[in-house]
């Protein structure tokens, strides 16, 4: 198949990036694969870096840009592009444009990233999202969403989740891992990763380990503030560490480029965040074999089994998380690896990019 991923945006997020994962993996099952993106974009250079061909596109208006939608045909017809790919939202109207202009000839696939925040039942929502030729959501909580906010039509809504790729998955010991992250060797670690940011939830964390200030176990927190976005929550937390003099229980790393490794250091990981479509954090913890406690918003408890394959607390709540946190510290919880091992499998980057090339050839048909 000839596919041409698109993205119309200038970040490095897990959006971009997994667009470029799928391309890379896509590519590796034999198809053409193209990323069509902005010059010199983070996205851009990722390719390049990668081997996937580029092609540069125009900086596009969020709506009716039939101009740059008219020349992004043009590129897409010089490939011979079966299929065109988007994640973003902002990408959404252009996408809808090359279908329309093409006289559906390509077929535009949406991968949705974020939930819903409110109804998209507009006359020119729908017309649009009708001429994408399939919805695509992470987890079934969101294709409920799409079900009730949209008149997108049932048939066209699929679940397929991000994939993660297993041969990442560290083979060494705890104690390895440990050591080359300088992390103590002997001590019971809970660790948080994530972007440094009031959404992220460290605060709530760190409130938490206050509470069990008293227990033996110290708490690990990787990641940095938003490049060039430097905030007040970083002094917050640190402010927060001193007042309750919790120097001695938390531990500070700066962004990992092998998170893997870092979970494989822990014994638990802590997801936080207020609310995760799709935390790509605990299913990498999960494939690591770490178990997660995590919030229960967003695609979290999904993820989790809604409880049966990692332990759940109350979003925003340290309390709650606090007495998840002691179960664990007590040992008095009852599932094992076994079980997040077969609950993980579901997102082995085979199983799914089976499923996107099932969905491509599918809709080759109609």
């Amino acid at each position: 198949m000839r596919i041409a991923y698109l993205c119309g945006t200038n970040g490095w997020g897990g959006l971009e990036m997994n667009q470029l994962k799928n391309a890379i993996w896509m590519q590796e099952r034999g198809h053409f694969v193209s990323v069509y993106c902005l010059e010199n974009s983070p996205l851009h250079k990722a390719a390049v870096q990668a081997q996937i061909p580029c092609v540069i596109i125009q900086k596009h208006k969020n709506h009716y840009d039939l101009i740059n939608a008219a020349q992004l045909l043009r590129l897409l017809k010089t490939d011979n592009i079966e299929h065109l790919i988007f994640r973003a939202t902002f990408d959404m109207s252009i996408a809808a444009s090359v279908s329309f202009l093409s006289g559906r000839k390509i077929k535009v696939h949406f991968f949705m990233e974020m939930e819903f925040g409110a109804p998209k039942k507009q006359f020119f929502r729908t017309l649009r999202y009708s001429y994408f030729s399939t919805w695509n959501c992470p987890l079934k909580y969101l294709k409920k969403q799409v079900l009730e906010n949209t008149k997108v039509p049932n048939h066209k809504i699929n679940v397929i989740p991000s994939g993660l790729d297993f041969n990442s998955i560290v083979q060494t010991s705890k104690i390895e891992s440990r050591k080359l992250l300088k992390l103590p060797e002997n001590d019971f670690l809970f660790g948080i990763v994530g972007r440094i940011d009031p959404k992220k939830g460290q605060l709530y964390a760190l409130k938490a380990t206050q509470l069990l200030k008293d227990y033996d176990f110290k708490l690990v927190i990787v990641g940095e503030e938003t490049p060039d976005s430097p905030s007040d929550y970083l002094k917050e937390i640190k402010t927060f560490i001193v007042n309750n003099q919790l120097e001695q229980k938390i531990i500070f790393l700066p962004f990992q480029k092998n998170p893997m490794e870092v979970f494989n250091a822990f014994d638990w990981t802590l997801m936080t965040s207020d609310s995760e479509t799709f935390g790509m954090v605990t299913i990498e913890s999960m494939a690591q074999g770490t178990p997660v406690i995590g919030s229960n918003a967003g695609g979290t408890s999904e993820l989790l089994d809604f409880g049966n394959a990692g332990l759940l607390f109350k979003s925003k709540n340290e309390i709650d998380l606090a007495e998840k946190m002691k179960l664990v510290l007590a040992e008095k919880v009852d599932f094992n690896n076994e079980i997040i091992k077969k609950t993980i499998q579901k997102f082995n980057k085979n199983q799914v990019v089976e499923a996107v090339e099932k969905l491509l050839k599918n809709s080759l048909k109609h």
